[in-house]
């Protein structure tokens, strides 16, 4: 039988894991109470498995990828956890009569761009919840073959897309925890593209964020810099000498100012975790204020502007630095 990995929650990332996942045979399933019309549909379109609830979720997977906002990751660990503690608990006859099959051993990857911090706190659920399961006293209880195993991660780079010669473009996974690579999640490793760093819960999120700070940071300053020369007329002139005198920043530059707009409600938070990162990693007490500000800018186009509007399937508005710079320059909050 092929490997189940359950995925919370299906918005682009998690939709692209999903069909590289399918696409090598691997049993995709998720839960979707209380998801929108436009998230069904999209697991409708990959063919993933709807599960009626988080405990037949917490059964039915071997593994559970979080990819949430990051104002949800903790939410989405308690509720996992919670349903994990709930499941262990139960006698198996309590669990055949919800046609509930023994639980197995289970891996929670937190896949989301929070402070190590963060991660130590969803950690801790997990580590609890196992320690009420363990208890070996009980004939009723599980043993400990059906533990389930906490890593810290973070993705970095775009969604899996499928190319016209069948191959596949990933991101690269990063996770870090005190858990062997044995070979059923070797081979998981091998299809995401998940390398496991150190055996610190945390350094995974500190080495995504430090690299966010860098990439999304830069998306930023361009934002500020872009809106305020169009504010003044002077923004072909302005990307004209970015042409000519760095055209690598350049590129980076209208890149991510075109590509941010349908994401910046997710990057609001995950500027905060950054601010936190550098003070508590990197004892740089301006992290805060840096990255708070930045956060702020993220803010603005989700909630000020109709590029917060934007999906990335449909695209509208936002597609040509001109009309990005535009609409953030006069904080347009309409379609007229």
């Amino acid at each position: 039988m092929s490997p189940t990995v359950a995925i919370v929650s299906i918005g682009e990332m998690g939709l692209g894991m999903a069909r590289l996942l399918k696409a090598h045979d691997y049993r995709v399933v998720t839960v979707a109470e209380g998801r929108s019309e436009h998230t069904l549909a999209r697991i409708s379109s990959a063919g993933i498995e709807i599960l009626p609830s988080d405990e037949d979720l917490v059964i039915q997977a071997n593994y559970i990828l979080s990819i949430v906002p990051p104002k949800n990751a903790k939410a989405t660990a308690q509720r996992i956890a919670k349903a994990y503690a709930y499941v262990s608990t139960q006698t198996e006859e309590a669990n055949r009569e919800v046609h509930r099959p023994r639980r197995t051993e289970l891996y929670y990857l937190e896949l989301n761009a929070v402070p190590a911090r963060m991660a130590e706190e969803m950690a801790s659920l997990f580590a609890d919840a196992n320690e009420n399961s363990d208890d070996l006293t009980r004939p009723d209880k599980p043993d400990k073959s059906g533990q389930c195993h906490f890593l810290d991660g973070g993705i970095i780079g775009g969604s899996p897309q499928s190319t016209q010669d069948g191959a596949w473009t990933k991101p690269s996974v990063v996770l870090s925890g005190a858990v062997d690579l044995a070979p059923a999640l070797q081979a998981l490793a091998d299809v995401l593209n998940m390398k496991l760093v150190s055996a610190q819960i945390g350094a995974a999120k500190t080495l995504k964020l430090s690299f966010s700070a860098l990439t999304k940071g830069l998306t930023a300053l361009s934002i500020l810099s872009f809106s305020t020369a169009q504010k003044a007329a002077l923004l072909p002139p302005l990307l004209a000498l970015l042409e000519e005198h760095s055209p690598r920043t350049a590129a980076l530059a209208t890149h991510g100012v075109i590509g941010m707009s349908p994401k910046a409600y997710r990057w609001e938070d995950e500027m905060r975790g950054i601010g936190e990162m550098l003070e508590s990693v990197g004892g740089w007490d301006v992290g805060g204020s840096i990255y708070g500000g930045i956060a702020e800018v993220y803010r603005t186009i989700a909630e000020d502007t109709i590029l917060g509007q934007e999906r990335v399937e449909h695209r509208v508005r936002g597609v040509t630095v001109d009309d990005a710079a535009r609409i953030i320059a006069s904080r347009e909050a309409d379609m007229s």
